[in-house]
């Protein structure tokens, strides 16, 4: 009698399992680029868009596509106490991409990608944690910069006019 219905669970255990997909499929590659571009930033100071930009899409010598990107940081404090001091800081961060095609040797995407977050400053001394949460944030907000730009990236190399 208990074998009709642990029979019964097992056939909708499979059932409900049959198009599960365990092995990792490459076919759907979100960076037609990687490991094809060399990176150029043009701000030297910005080394943290370049560390994030060669870890995302690598930085080869022997390349097929050149990436010039240049970061603009645009501070806006939100809300000021009555003695000056910034409680919330928004930032805009805006890269300007150029993606240039060499074989072809032409340019075949010119976009520019904004992303922001607010940070809430400690104003009293020295915070180390306030300090690493703004690094952390600047971060993030690069890294997903970076997605949506490879997100416009075409997969054709048709030349822009």
């Amino acid at each position: 009698m208990i074998i009709k219905p642990a029979s019964l669970l097992l056939f909708v255990f499979l059932y409900a399992c049959n198009n599960i997909d365990f092995i990792l499929s490459d076919y759907d590659n979100p960076n037609p680029i990687k490991d094809k571009v060399r990176i150029v930033v043009k701000d030297n100071e910005r080394s943290l868009l370049l560390r994030e930009l060669t870890s995302f899409l690598g930085n080869n010598e022997k390349h097929e596509y050149i990436l010039e990107a240049n970061l603009y940081e645009e501070k806006k404090n939100r809300s000021v106490k009555q003695n000056q001091v910034a409680e919330k800081i928004d930032y805009k961060l805006t890269i300007s991409y150029r993606l240039y095609y060499v074989t072809g040797g032409c340019r075949i995407l010119e976009d520019n990608v904004e992303t922001g977050f607010s940070y809430t400053p400690k104003s009293f001394g020295y915070n180390f944690s306030s300090n690493r949460s703004l690094e952390k944030l600047y971060s993030d907000s690069i890294k997903r910069n970076i997605k949506k730009f490879a997100s416009l990236i075409p997969v054709s190399n048709r030349c822009l006019r």
